[in-house]
């Protein structure tokens, strides 16, 4: 049997940044070693102020890492570049686009917007469901159309890592979940049904539970590994799944985890890198 390659390498992983204020270097992570297979969809939960936002913008190469390795395909990342996209919190659409130039955007950039590319694009409006809304501009949309657009745009320039950073949290309940369900099927159905490598930062364990193949759970700040847990669940999934006892289960000992990071006399004992994966 083939194993997955990997895709990502995170070896012994420290950020941090310097406080103008203070003139002194604060740790954001220390010490962080994982991989993510390609193809694999990773979701990172812990403590609020952790480090989780600050680990996904040095994966996007907008913070600089402080020692270890952090590569991709084999190359450590130094900055930016077009072999990842970053979703974020709020769709950040510009408003004098329609929704296929918002698209668009990423291709234009990269001079890439070609026959191919455009057919590129009508096929990504299909696949998020806006058909129809082509010449819509962002203030005419929902929220959730408009995580949408982001999320088609950001798929556009055909990445290698796709970067979430909590981009349903400003919605309201009911369409979080429809997004999740959504999320999970473009997911599955882009690039021939094999899925992007993805890595997903939440603060919602249903969430993560529900959209990725591995949780990897940190610590209260500066980021340090305390497990990655296995989610051996079937796909494709459906929001159903949400209400099995095995869910429940890998929910509540991920929720525990990361309740004994904030809780003093529940911190989890340090992370093992020998020992065996919980699921």
């Amino acid at each position: 049997m083939n194993l997955p390659r990997q895709k990502l390498v995170v070896e012994d992983l420290r950020l941090g940044y310097w406080s103008r204020r203070s003139h002194s270097f604060s740790l954001a992570c220390d010490g962080l070693s994982f991989d993510v297979a390609e193809n694999e969809f990773v979701a990172i939960v812990g403590p609020s102020g952790c480090g989780k936002t600050t680990f996904l913008t040095a994966l996007a190469g907008l913070t600089p890492v402080t020692s270890g390795r952090l590569e991709l395909n084999g190359e450590q990342i130094e900055g930016p570049a077009p072999d990842r996209s970053l979703v974020f919190q709020h769709a950040s659409l510009y408003p004098w686009r329609n929704v296929v130039a918002n698209i668009e955007f990423g291709l234009k950039a990269q001079k890439r917007l070609d026959r191919r590319g455009r057919a590129r694009v009508a096929e990504l409006i299909d696949l998020v469901g806006l058909t129809g809304k082509e010449d819509t501009y962002p203030r005419e949309l929902s929220g959730g159309m408009s995580q949408r657009v982001n999320l088609a745009r950001a798929l556009a320039t055909d990445p290698d890592l796709l970067l979430l950073d909590e981009p349903f949290s400003a919605l309201d309940a009911q369409t979080r979940e429809l997004m999740q369900d959504e999320l999970t099927r473009i997911w599955q159905s882009d690039g021939a049904g094999t899925g992007k490598t993805a890595v997903f930062i939440t603060h919602d364990v249903p969430e993560a539970v529900f959209l990725a193949d591995r949780v990897v759970v940190f610590s209260s700040g500066p980021a340090r590994l305390v497990e990655i847990v296995d989610v051996r669940l079937p796909r494709p999934r459906g929001s159903e799944i949400k209400r099995t006892p095995q869910f429940q289960e890998i929910h509540d000992h991920i929720l525990d985890l990361v309740m004994s990071q904030t809780q003093p006399g529940r911190r989890a004992a340090p992370h093992d890198s020998n020992a065996p994966v919980a699921g």
